[in-house]
Parts: C-alpha cells; structure tokens; sequence
C-alpha cells in the first residue's frame, strides 16, 4: 500500500486496490454499466468507487460525456500502472501455488527456429516426464523476433542462434550448443556430383535461405563474406522446413543446420556439399533478461536444461 500525506487536492492515506481494479474494469469497458455487469456490482457503486479514487488521486481519470467516457491522459497513466499491479499480483498466486512441490505452473519460452524445432521439443518433452504439472508455451520465431520479445518480458526464457551482443546490458547471454551451419542439395543435383565445390559456385546455381533476420542466414552470410564472396539469395522462404523442401525439389542450394537433416540425409533425400573452405559454425544460446525474477518453475526449468547442455566446443560458456 502507498501512504500519501496531503498536497494539492490529493487526499491522505492509502491507495485503495479494490478502486484502483474497478477503475481498470471501468477501462477496459469505457463504461460504468457494462463494468458494473462484468463485476456483478450496482451502476453506482462503481461509478462512487471511481470517484473516490479520483479524489484520492486529485486527477480526473475519465471524460464524462453523452455519448460515453473517454479516458484522460491521467487516467492513461494511472492505467498503465493499474495494468502493472494486477500483473505482479497474479504472478504473486502463481508463485505461491508453484511452491507446493511445483505440481502446477507455466513456462513461457521462446526459441528461434532451429532450436525450437531441433533441440527445445526433446528437452521440454523431458522435462514434463519429472514435472507433468507444469503447462509449457512454446513460442518459435526468427532470432530478431525471440530477443524482442524477451526483451519486452513477453516470454521467461529463450533460445537463439546468436550471440545477440548488442543487447549484453540488457540480457544474460549463455552459450548452450555448438551449432554447424551446412549446404545441402538434392542428389540428382549438379552439386551433389562436384568435388569440392567452390563457394563462389554455391551462389551461382542459387542459394535457397531463411528470411532477414534469421540467425541460421546471417551466419551463412557471414561466413561466404570471410571467403570474399557476396552472398545472393535466389529463393528466401520463412522457415527450415521450406528450406529444405525446395532443396529436396532440386530447386537450388540449400542453407541450414546440421541438426535439422538427419532424417533426409539418413534417406538420401539431401546429401551435404563438402564446399572449399566452408566452416561455418554458430552457438545456439541462451537469454533471458539480467533483473527478471524467477518463479519455481521457471528456475527448475533453467536448471534442467543446464543440466542437458552438451559439451560445447565454440567459445566461452558465459557473457
């Protein structure tokens, strides 16, 4: 509760919380009869509710008009907060019931596309074996999408492939997974029967990649770039397994991770180019914000999946 002494209208005492929700009913609805229905009260005891909060605040919240209320730019603030405390209060009770031996509770994750479809899946998938109480989402994304939305406290936890250093003060970062970026193509081919082709051809007979702002893209940007080429993508689609579909067509030279053709390598659906000079090598990484709070559940899952990291052979594990 917030004590406020007497200055400038504004009345002493406490904010009441049980004003403050039926003003963000009121809100959310731009109406006192229809928040009255929604909260199962009298008309006029919402609208009194609101006024005292009003009188409390020394602001007026709503313009009250003919046609209907209108929020005022007070009011937009005091919103804003109202949204704010009611958020931490309902993590507040689900904290409380995920300390009964984390029999409930939800994780909100976030990966962008290789780790959300080649590494996340399996981990969550074991995971739930130990904690089947837990309710877990699963949001995939390119990497440029997934770091925003962490940033912005959308999601507890995410998986990228990249080092994302431009938001370092911002994020913890912590490498997880060595991550091997490959060209592939159909067998039928003309790359399937080259030895050792050159990189510089790779992009002649046209580069089949992820949209901008994938991270599985840039590193394969990066990387033709360090062997003085310009990379030019002849077929941009919006997710791995477009990419490899238009590879198995024969529609061009594929770029993606390792971990996503195991299968169509094992059926001789892909084979992998042994391109000149080509290592093109990326960590999937870890990320979530410096200051944001754990809950239960939250911090059992980030232990189990240190606990699953594999051996990582790129960089040093922390930043």
């Amino acid at each position: 509760m917030v004590n406020r002494s007497s200055n400038g209208g504004r009345s002493s005492g406490q904010l009441n919380f049980h004003q403050l929700y039926i003003f963000q009913t009121v809100a959310s609805h731009l109406s006192f009869s229809r928040a009255a229905e929604a909260m199962e009260i009298t008309q006029p005891a919402v609208s009194i509710q609101v006024q005292e909060l009003e009188k409390f605040l020394g602001v007026t919240l709503f313009h009250r008009r003919p046609r209907g209320l209108r929020i005022t730019e007070a009011g937009e603030a005091v919103l804003a907060y109202s949204l704010q405390i009611f958020a931490l209060s309902s993590q507040l009770m689900e904290t409380v019931q995920e300390m009964e031996d984390l029999q409930s509770g939800r994780l909100v994750l976030g990966a962008s596309s290789t780790p959300g479809e080649y590494v996340l899946p399996m981990i969550v998938g074991r995971f739930r074996q130990i904690y089947p109480g837990i309710r877990v989402e699963l949001a995939i994304g390119n990497t440029r999408t997934i770091v925003q939305r962490i940033l912005d406290r959308e999601m507890d936890l995410g998986m990228v492939g990249d080092h994302v250093e431009e938001h370092s003060s911002e994020l913890e970062i912590v490498d997880f997974q060595d991550d091997e970026i490959v060209l592939v193509a159909a067998p039928s081919h003309l790359a399937a029967g080259l030895v050792r082709p050159s990189a510089e051809l790779m992009v002649e007979l046209g580069l089949i990649a992820r949209e901008e702002g994938s991270a599985t893209r840039s590193a394969a940007e990066r990387q033709f770039r360090e062997l003085g080429i310009v990379p030019m993508v002849a077929f941009e689609l919006g997710s791995n397994q477009a990419v490899k579909q238009a590879a198995i067509a024969g529609g061009g030279i594929g770029i993606i991770s390792r971990l996503g053709i195991t299968a169509e390598v094992a059926a001789d659906m892909l084979v992998v180019l042994d391109v000149v000079g080509w290592d093109c090598r990326r960590p999937l990484t870890l990320i979530q914000p410096k200051d944001r709070y754990l809950s239960p559940s939250q911090r059992a899952f980030r232990e189990f999946l240190m606990a699953e990291r594999p051996p990582f052979s790129g960089s040093p594990p922390t930043h």
